[in-house]
């Protein structure tokens, strides 16, 4: 493989002594590539629950959130602002730049799940704690973290790794996994991840009179916040966390790791690095010319959002003006919480009303499309997509590794990443997820719904749909709580080929993923001359329901590509910079 930047092997430093390993992968697989590779395709049956889960890695956009920054008349911001009040936990604002001193539910969530902050991470404190109430986590958004995190642990107890004891009992959760959780730098998603391991590890199915009295209000526990009246209920208490359901060992830290050894947020590691190739993109012809373009649209909704003018915009701005994740964030928190898109401004009960509803909301699709456009240009610049996904996509090889040298009986990972949507989409364009790589697009109201969410179509553990790739448009974008699980499958006795024991399934909110990744540096990164009938496919089912799936070695090799192009390999910004921040706000 291609030599570790420096900072790639700060982040893999306990797995140094590996590299062998991946080395030897990454020329088993370049031997696989000159050669035909149907003789390693498995039943397509292993695409959606076959096998045996031995490893999962989860990267999770956060839960639903209050817009980013408030955009409206300053005459309306202190109705706004009160009504996400009303949506988000209270924070004991004494107590709010301390880790782990929230008040209520952050108090009942640290507890056992306590965030540690590295002081390089902003001096130890949130990023985004005096942004109250504006990009903070709302109760709804809690408890799709829940959800999620329920769905997870009910996958991994039908199709996991698990080892009896002696006596025949069945361990628990946390004897057969190695549970760890990360997150970038911000309220939001260190509070998502802990409600994802509230419902990971704290839900229950039995319920009694004694049970009730001892309710640990983890996360709040509450049922989707109702719009009219600022309140909430509880959920049936089968659904919260028991204080007997921990001991001070089995709490799990959220991790905010030092910077130098960080592999969630590259744009707030590496300003600088981030910085620069961004602007090598926004300066490139095209970018510049279809962005002004834009620039329409964007004096438009402007007119009705005046907070988007003269607002700071990273990698010094654009031709179009504005800071588009704010802009779309105007339609998606409002949609979610059922609040009108002129709420909070003159034309709100005028006779105006309707017709600017109505104006503003086909204003929706084409800001989403533009916003999915401007980060398929970011990403499909080799250097920039790496600089993102290489360092955990090497992270997770490492670990992988790993597992198959395990015994019965050792604990497996399981590993929680919390971070954002373009987080998020990087992996997702490294990976070489085939509705964005291969440029397909259904258009329309259809590219903004996505997958959902919810995880809906993982149901009581398992993958149920037929349609596993009926997504087709590049300008789909993560809602919150979207999720994409990396899981390790132990193939089935007789179900190996050649060296291989274990595949890689990608699973995205439910999905199996089909993937075209580059597997050699002349490899599209985004396909635009290059046919897809060229590129080896994943995650496909073929002739005799057959599917070629990601192997380690193949894993190897996309890692090998993506360290080819990275920048960082040229040593043209060696090292971490402080207390710098060009701020991408991923939503």
């Amino acid at each position: 493989m291609a030599v570790l930047t420096s900072s790639t092997r700060a982040i893999s430093s306990k797995y140094l002594t590996r590299r062998a390993n991946c080395q030897a992968l990454s020329s088993h697989c370049k031997r696989c590539q000159s050669t035909s590779t149907t003789h390693s395709a498995v039943d397509s049956s292993y695409l959606q629950n076959e096998g045996t889960i031995e490893g999962v890695w989860i990267f999770h956009r956060h839960g639903d959130r209050a817009p980013n920054r408030y955009l409206g008349s300053p005459a309306y911001h202190a109705a706004e602002s009160a009504h996400w009040y009303s949506r988000i936990p209270p924070v004991a604002r004494a107590a709010a730049a301390a880790v782990g001193r929230h008040h209520d539910h952050y108090a009942a969530l640290s507890e056992h799940f306590p965030p540690i902050i590295h002081k390089s991470q902003n001096d130890g404190v949130y990023t985004d704690i005096n942004r109250e109430p504006f990009g903070f986590l709302t109760y709804n958004g809690m408890d799709q973290m829940r959800c999620v995190g329920k769905r997870f642990r009910q996958r991994c107890d039908r199709y996991g790794y698990n080892h009896s004891k002696i006596n025949g009992e069945k361990r628990s959760f946390l004897e057969d996994w190695d549970l760890r959780a990360y997150s970038t730098n911000y309220l939001r998603t260190v509070t998502s991840v802990q409600c994802f391991l509230d419902g990971l590890i704290g839900y229950h199915n039995s319920v009694g009179d004694e049970r009730q009295k001892q309710l640990l209000y983890a996360g709040g526990g509450l049922r989707r916040y109702y719009k009219d009246a600022g309140r909430h209920e509880h959920m049936h208490p089968s659904t919260l966390t028991l204080s007997e359901d921990f001991s001070v060992e089995e709490s799990i830290q959220v991790q905010v790791r030092d910077k130098k050894i960080d592999t969630l947020n590259a744009f707030d590691k590496r300003p600088k690095m981030m910085n620069d190739l961004v602007k090598n993109v926004i300066n490139m012809e095209g970018f510049q010319r279809i962005d002004s373009n834009a620039k329409e649209l964007a004096d438009q909704l402007s007119e009705f959002l005046p907070g988007l003018r003269g607002a700071p915009q990273a990698f010094g701005g654009t031709p179009s003006g504005i800071n588009w994740i704010h802009a779309n964030d105007h339609f998606v928190c409002r949609r979610a919480h059922g609040i009108p898109l002129s709420a909070f401004s003159d034309y709100e009960g005028t006779s105006d009303e309707a017709e600017v509803e109505k104006l503003l909301e086909s204003l929706a699709t084409p800001v989403c499309s533009h916003l999915s456009w401007r980060f398929r240009e970011w990403y499909a610049c080799p250097k920039l997509v790496a600089a993102v996904a290489a360092p955990p996509f090497q992270e997770m090889l490492d670990q992988m590794i790993d597992v198959t040298r395990m015994g019965a009986g050792e604990r497996r990972p399981f590993v929680v990443y919390s971070a954002h949507d373009v987080t998020l989409l990087a992996l997702l364009y490294a990976i070489g997820a085939d509705f964005l790589v291969a440029g397909g697009d259904c258009g329309g109201k259809d590219m903004v719904e996505g997958t959902g969410g919810t995880h809906s179509h993982m149901v009581k553990g398992s993958i149920l749909t037929s349609k596993l790739n009926s997504m087709s448009s590049w300008r789909w974008w993560p809602d919150y709580s979207s999720a994409i699980a990396f899981e390790l499958v132990r193939l089935n006795s007789g179900h190996e080929y050649g060296d291989t024991t274990h595949i890689i399934r990608v699973i995205l909110n439910g999905r199996t993923l089909c993937l075209l990744p580059r597997l050699s540096i002349d490899d599209e990164g985004i396909l635009k001359d290059q046919n897809p009938c060229s590129r080896q496919r994943y995650g496909a089912v073929m002739e005799g329901s057959q599917s070629q799936m990601l192997s380690l070695s193949d894993f190897a090799q996309i890692i090998n590509v993506l360290e080819q192009s990275s920048y960082a390999s040229t040593n043209e910004d060696d090292g971490v910079q402080h207390g710098t921040k060009i701020g991408v706000e991923g939503g």
